[in-house]
């Protein structure tokens, strides 16, 4: 085994996004004229959009539905978040470091396209990433291995050469069941919630990532 490929979920992991899709719940809940507690978000809202809007509106709601409600909600999110958009500290040092050092870099999000899209281009990384894949393309959202797993095929990479950076349990248990080494970031679970869990190494940011330290891990 080696260190050959690192891949980044997205929201909660390169930026610190998830209290403004929180906030663009709450709005878009209330124009639609549902109450949803923080507890209903917990249970309900983990996978892609294409699985959380059948959780809310339906089971019988069609894929056509699923996508409408879904761009309408990731619409208010990118109005809400666009203008205090950054990256986590650190990060990209961390994506050019691995650039200097060929290690294939991709991103494994459970968001469509639009939203990938308006993450990479707003803040310029693109040219870091090998691939990007999105649940347009792989609709399974996680606990399951699917995004993971196909993100390593299209770099052509074995998994367990592989490293994932998450933030969730959701995200935390895609990259285990893939085969893959997983880094915890803490913007969602604080370092002694995720003490408690099964990840192969906890930061708050990329500033705290050591490149020598992570390759001990595929020895």
């Amino acid at each position: 085994m080696s260190l050959q490929a690192v891949i980044f979920d997205m929201d909660g992991t390169l930026i610190d996004s998830m209290p403004y899709h929180a906030k663009s719940w709450d709005g878009f809940f209330e124009s639609k004229g549902m109450p949803v507690t923080e507890a209903d978000l917990q249970e309900k809202g983990h996978g892609t959009l294409y699985d959380i809007m059948p959780r809310f509106f339906g089971a019988d709601i069609s894929p056509e539905e699923s996508y409408a409600l879904a761009m309408e909600k990731e619409k208010l999110f990118r109005a809400l978040y666009a203008p205090h958009m950054k990256l986590l500290p650190g990060t990209r040092e961390w994506l050019a470091l691995l650039k200097s050092k060929n290690i294939s870099i991709a991103m494994g999000t459970a968001a469509d396209f639009t939203n990938a899209d308006f993450t990479v281009d707003t803040l310029n990384i693109r040219s870091y990433f090998d691939t990007i894949v999105t649940s347009d393309l792989v609709p399974e959202g996680k606990p399951s291995p699917a995004v993971y797993l196909y993100t390593a095929a299209k770099l052509g990479i074995a998994p367990e050469n592989c490293l994932v950076f998450e933030d969730t349990f959701s995200g935390v248990e895609a990259g285990l069941t893939a085969g893959m080494k997983v880094a915890a970031i803490t913007t969602m679970h604080s370092a002694e919630v995720w003490q408690q869990k099964t990840v192969h190494r906890i930061y708050k940011d990329y500033a705290e990532v050591n490149f020598e330290d992570l390759t001990t891990l595929f020895l």
